[in-house]
């Protein structure tokens, strides 16, 4: 009835309390222990903290142990006995492609642990699961995509310590021992001194593309782009590696745009964004670069300086839909994407590019920049460049091997 912010958390909130309740009987060992669910607990405080800084409420005291003195949890240790299976494994997948069935790999790990939970979106997946050969677990992953990420901890040696007093060393600890290793390292310093006047950080995927990016003179390169956005913290250590006294990004996608700009807010190198949408506009907005011209004004001419560019994305359709005119779709077509419309479908790349140029008013057009993906073979790249040649008498084809993921062809006029 109150869908304000403040009324939409209070009653996520209380209802979340009542599921929470409930979740001792939802688990045999959560039922022994006469403990809630830690992660269902954790979700309600954040929320809770959530509504009391809308409410404008002070932050709690902690007490002499760190707890906030009117939330603090007496836990009663769980008996060691009682865990089937040791090891908390916790790991992130990078998938090698969208459309992957993870299907077999839940019911494998079904077979050796318990309490899983996979998370996924088209890019990667998360796994929690309890088990006794983590090992096993993560070779198994390892053929759905590439490992990113892992942690694992020991239940029962955690509950032995619990019993006995003992402080619980968790991977917090273990990441925060690590991260003062790394900053008191002069082997790994955490900014890059200064070397020259100015610097660019550029996302992309694929060796060719960043072969290209390095001619252009782009000091460091975040692996990313569509459906595989790096985080803010993976471009802030970009930054932060670039030898020059002020840096300038190039996200090359709409959605990492603002990971780009809580970036540079958040690093202690003067930076800009550039607000680049694709690769093809990367390139032509380091053509805009003045070196005469302040950090507000290279940013204005950067931008300007592919404003005119039209780009071209080339994939594989991985589900059922509509085009930009409302035309169907069928999963395993091939789709041309112009400037984030869908233009184009076809059941070859090469009759898609054509389709996709003609959309694009290639005929209008100076040049022609076309990146080949890691799916297309040398040979049939060379004749799609022919087959424009012969269709564009007058464009200037400039082609290089992008070698970038789930797009056979990326490409761009101006």
């Amino acid at each position: 009835e109150d869908s304000s912010f403040e009324g939409v958390l209070e009653a996520a909130i209380q209802e979340g309390q009542e599921a929470l309740a409930r979740t001792i009987d939802q688990n045999p060992v959560l039922k022994k222990a006469g403990v809630v669910d830690a992660g269902g607990k954790g979700f309600l405080v954040i929320l809770q903290g959530m509504l009391d800084e809308v409410r404008g409420l002070p932050m709690p005291e902690a007490g002499e142990d760190g707890a906030a003195p009117n939330d603090k949890a007496d836990f009663e240790a769980v008996n060691v006995e009682d865990i089937t299976f040791a090891f908390d494994t916790v790991f992130i997948v990078r998938k090698f492609k969208e459309d992957t069935d993870l299907e077999p790999f839940r019911a494998y790990l079904n077979s050796i642990g318990d309490s899983l939970v996979i998370g996924e979106d088209d890019a990667a997946f998360k796994v929690h699961v309890h088990t006794n050969t983590p090992g096993s677990a993560l070779n198994e992953a390892q053929k759905y995509g590439v490992l990113e990420l892992a942690k694992i901890e020991n239940m029962r040696t955690q509950a032995e310590d619990l019993a006995a007093g003992r402080h619980v060393q968790s991977t917090d600890d273990l990441d925060a021992i690590e991260a003062e290793l790394e900053k008191g390292s002069p082997a790994q310093p955490v900014h890059a001194a200064p070397e020259k006047k100015f610097g660019y950080v550029a996302v992309c995927a694929g060796a060719g593309l960043e072969a290209v990016f390095r001619d252009l003179g782009v000091d460091a390169l975040v692996g990313g782009g569509q459906t595989m956005n790096p985080s803010t913290q993976d471009i802030l250590k970009a930054i932060d590696a670039t030898p020059a006294e002020i840096v300038y990004v190039l996200p090359n996608n709409k959605n990492i745009i603002m990971a780009a700009q809580s970036a540079c807010e958040l690093g202690e190198t003067p930076c800009a964004v550039v607000p680049t949408r694709s690769v093809p506009e990367a390139f032509a907005a380091l053509f805009g670069f003045d070196e005469g011209a302040s950090l507000e004004e290279n940013v204005e001419s950067m931008t300007e300086a592919y404003a005119d560019v039209k780009t071209g994305e080339v994939t594989v359709a991985i589900k059922d839909s509509k085009d930009a005119h409302d035309n169907p779709i069928k999963e395993g077509d091939v789709i041309g994407i112009a400037d984030g419309a869908i233009e184009a479908v076809g059941s070859t790349t090469e009759d898609v590019v054509m389709a996709l140029l003609g959309t694009m008013e290639a005929e209008d057009a100076d040049t022609l920049t076309i990146l080949a993906g890691e799916d297309m073979g040398d040979d049939a790249f060379d004749a799609l460049i022919a087959r424009i040649g012969d269709a564009y008498d007058d464009l200037e084809i400039d082609a290089h091997r992008g070698d970038q993921p789930l797009y056979p062809v990326v490409m761009s006029v101006e």
